[in-house]
């Protein structure tokens, strides 16, 4: 505790990675600041009330105000204190797809002019998505220009990509499975790698390489992460569409004969959020930038978009045409575990429904206010999922939060007026569902051989005989 309260950090940019990563530095004694321009919600965490839902978020920063380890500003004054600066600024899409690097831009600026009034050794570190060769060109650039120093000689720089997801980030940043550090030079690097070393209380697994390298791979692991989830739902359509297939047997191959990453291998309405759709079309467009066919990643934004239109397909073909019928949409964050609803399929879901002139009903445990304000009226918003339930005619299961995931088939059959579920998230026992007389629809999961009328996509009966050896260990279903 005593090495790290030495330590004196910044962190410009209080959004979910900044936020996070400021309670948990200053959790274990580091003297963190964090700096965002808005200035309503300094106020609001200086109060200790967190503008984001991320599970174990607020009693860190309870914690951290209490044990007075972290100072929330709005301007950039008494930075030059702090020995590491992280910039953790947003980076939007623009039309075209690329990257909006002005608050980048904006930010390095500050932190340049800041870097004029120090003495000493300092270390800036881009933590913000960046395309290849921001932190070397554009943040380096406004550094040095800003600062009248060098790179190198003057100061430190370097590029500290996160891999954090939404839900479970405080968890990821006290346990990450790698730190990667892209230095612009080997002070650079150094510096912040004992940083880490003080942090966690030891050296976990890193990689050490260049800036454009370290931005490269953030671009190159999420855009992978995208194909491989499209990648899956496309099987996993295929697997809807054919009798007595079901995705979750596949996806045992999947998993242990191809090793695919098993993290990204649920099958369902689509992917969501700041980070996936939002770098898979920053790359494309660098890529078409640079002259290189992009064909690999721009599909996969097109599978995801077209996960919507699978789920209605279901419902349709198990009650009929949607216009005039009240739906219910269980799940409106992009995930379950936030309140995020960023690129969230379940959004689009809503705006599809309305279109088709059917009228939903949602909910959801956290994203309630932020879904009001992009939905409006168009939308009726219950109090809780059996109240978005009653008088139903098909439910949607958007998001998988754990709380859906307690529903029984009882719940739909005595809530709704013609208890039909689409599935999205594969959370149910299909059977189970059957069996109750619900009729239900999961996409990955194909027509029983033999089985009910109207189960359309429910499971075949379950065969206790499957299993999977790994490891000289059985794995039954």
């Amino acid at each position: 505790m005593s090495q790290s309260r030495r330590q004196s950090i910044s962190i410009v940019g209080l959004g979910y990675v900044g936020l996070s990563t400021a309670v948990c530095f200053a959790s274990r004694g580091f003297d963190v600041t964090g700096i965002d321009v808005d200035k309503n919600r300094i106020s609001s965490l200086r109060k200790g009330n967190s503008p984001i839902h991320e599970k174990g978020l607020d009693s860190l920063l309870h914690r951290s105000l209490r044990r007075k380890t972290l100072t929330l500003r709005s301007d950039y004054d008494g930075l030059v204190r702090s020995r590491i600066v992280f910039i953790t600024v947003g980076t939007p899409s623009r039309e075209d797809g690329r990257i909006e690097s002005e608050y980048v831009e904006a930010a390095s600026k500050d932190i340049g002019r800041q870097l004029a009034l120090a003495r000493g050794y300092r270390l800036v570190v881009v933590k913000s998505t960046v395309i290849p060769g921001t932190t070397e060109g554009l943040v380096r650039h406004i550094l040095e220009r800003e600062s009248r120093k060098t790179a190198g000689p003057d100061f430190g720089l370097a590029s500290n990509p996160e891999f954090l997801h939404e839900g479970s980030a405080i968890h990821e940043t006290f346990h990450p499975d790698v730190i990667v550090i892209g230095g612009h030079d080997r002070k650079s690097a150094n510096t912040l790698s004992k940083m880490y070393d003080a942090f966690h209380g030891r050296r976990l697994p890193t990689i050490l390489t260049t800036p454009p390298n370290a931005e490269m791979m953030k671009y190159a692991i999420n855009a992978g992460r995208a194909t491989q989830v499209s990648f899956v739902n496309t099987i996993a359509n295929y697997c809807t569409r054919v009798p007595g297939c079901d995705y979750d047997e596949v996806r045992k191959g999947l998993s242990s004969v191809a090793r695919m990453d098993e993290r990204y291998l649920g099958a369902g309405i689509g992917f969501g959020g700041s980070c996936l759709p939002k770098d898979c079309r920053a790359l494309a467009s660098s890529l078409r930038s640079a002259g290189i066919h992009e064909e690999v990643i721009t599909p996969a934004l097109r599978v995801n978009e077209a996960q919507v239109g699978e789920a209605i397909r279901l419902a349709e073909k198990l009650c009929g045409s949607l216009e005039g019928k009240r739906v219910s949409i269980l799940g409106l964050a992009f995930k379950g575990g936030t309140d995020d609803i960023r690129e969230s399929v379940s959004m689009s879901l809503a705006k599809a429904l309305v279109r088709i002139g059917a009228e939903p009903t949602v909910y959801d445990p956290a994203a309630m206010d932020n879904a009001r304000s992009l939905l409006g009226k168009q939308v009726v918003y219950a109090k809780s999922a059996r109240e978005a339930l009653r008088g139903s005619e098909c439910a949607f299961i958007a998001t998988g939060w754990d709380a859906f995931k307690r529903l029984r088939p009882s719940d739909f059959g005595s809530l709704m007026s013609s208890p039909v579920v689409v599935d999205g998230r594969r959370i149910y026992d299909q059977d189970e569902f059957v069996k109750g007389g619900i009729k239900i629809a999961t996409i990955g999961t194909g027509p029983r051989v033999g089985g009910e009328r109207g189960s359309e996509g429910s499971s075949q009966p379950r065969r206790e005989w499957h299993y999977v050896v790994i490891d000289g260990k059985i794995r039954s279903d």
